[in-house]
């Protein structure tokens, strides 16, 4: 990578995310992702997905978090929980959930609470096995 095109990574992510819920995205699109953007992403492109990925639209956070789940970095996992605790829309904070159950990582106690608020406001039959794995990795944890 040429060193001037490392200004450009965040600019690439964001165009990969797409400027609506209509923009081009495929099942493919968050490996792609994952292997040619986000492994070039330096401390500072970390730290600005982390201050911005709340301030942005439903569609664009659950692409961001399936992104993140193929990258499965720690900077990656720190934002999907962020994006699990913070959230304002439901369905990113459930895939949020599924991420983090399927990247198989140390989930901590203090997450409990917003796992417990997902699956209490999930109908029962709606209820996936992540949702309790996730539950249950993080009661069981001594932080």
């Amino acid at each position: 990578m040429r060193p001037e095109d490392k200004n450009d990574i965040f600019q690439k992510f964001e165009a990969w995310m797409g400027d609506s819920e209509n923009s081009n995205w495929t099942a493919y699109s968050s490996e792609l992702v994952a292997k040619v953007v986000l492994c070039d992403f330096s401390a500072d492109d970390w730290i600005k997905l982390a201050a911005t990925v709340l301030s942005k639209a439903e569609y664009w956070q659950q692409r961001c978090i399936v992104s993140l789940g193929e990258n499965r970095s720690p900077e990656a996992i720190e934002i999907i929980k962020l994006i699990l605790m913070q959230s304002s829309y439901f369905d990113a904070r459930t895939i949020a959930i599924y991420e983090l159950d399927w990247a198989e990582v140390a989930i901590e106690s203090k997450y409990t609470p917003a796992i417990i608020e997902i699956i209490n406001s999930t109908p029962y039959e709606d209820v996936e096995p992540e949702l309790k794995s996730l539950l249950a990795k993080s009661q069981a944890s001594t932080d």
